[in-house]
């Protein structure tokens, strides 16, 4: 009879022990209107989703995607297009920048900053339906696993399957 109610006592804790550490598994999101996934941290949730923007915010992180819809940008241009787009918002200190490209989507990111936070900023050409769009995301420039999360972010852009 002891050794039964040592097992379930020791059962239930481990159980409570393992349902206390939920791990952080991304989610994906999707905005209909352009048939674009987006692969972001578990704690993000939408906070607008309009035919021309599309905003999330999760812990230390926001992210906001609006359509730019220009035709003429091509994805050899995009990288020209960002970088004017970025002065426009003023960033200061840009010290990093590249390209990506994952499934149909191709791209150019610039990172700097803007009343004190970090900014991920980037041009997106979607190559199959020619839509362009910019994404904003802006985090805390202490947090180290952002910058990192800020690219998962942006390679993980896909079409609705």
């Amino acid at each position: 009879m002891k050794n039964s109610l040592r097992f379930v006592i020791a059962s239930a804790l481990m159980l409570f022990s393992l349902a206390s550490f939920t791990p952080n598994v991304d989610k994906t999101y999707y905005w209909d209107d352009y048939n674009i996934e987006i692969t972001v941290p578990n704690d993000f949730k939408i906070t607008k989703d309009t035919k021309n923007e599309f905003e999330m915010a999760g812990e230390g992180m926001e992210l906001f995607m609006y359509i730019w819809n220009q035709k003429a940008i091509s994805a050899a241009d995009i990288d020209d297009a960002t970088i004017a787009a970025a002065k426009t918002l003023k960033l200061t200190e840009v010290d990093d920048e590249g390209t990506f490209e994952n499934d149909d989507f191709a791209g150019y990111y610039v990172e700097g900053f803007k009343d004190g936070d970090r900014i991920m900023f980037a041009g997106i050409v979607d190559l199959k339906s020619r839509t362009n769009f910019f994404i904003s995301i802006t985090f805390d420039d202490k947090d180290e696993e952002a910058e990192k999360e800020a690219i998962k972010i942006l390679e993980s852009i896909g079409h609705k399957s």
